[in-house]
């Protein structure tokens, strides 16, 4: 599942509150994607090619 667009709300464009059940679930802690470091890949070559992404959850949407 897509994670970026539970990052914003849901409410129509231009009001001036958010309506309730529209908030956004979580937000982004990185911006875009985070690479392992040279001392990281040195010390564990299987971590080059993962990316890493972190998000925290702000709000339960409703099932």
């Amino acid at each position: 599942a897509e994670i970026t667009p539970r990052t914003r709300s849901r409410s129509p464009e231009g009001l001036p509150m958010e309506l309730p059940g529209t908030e956004p679930e979580f937000r982004l802690l990185t911006r875009g994607s985070e690479r392992a470091s040279e001392q990281e890949i040195e010390e564990n070559p299987r971590s080059a090619p993962v990316r890493v992404r972190a998000v925290e959850r702000i709000n339960r949407r409703a099932a």
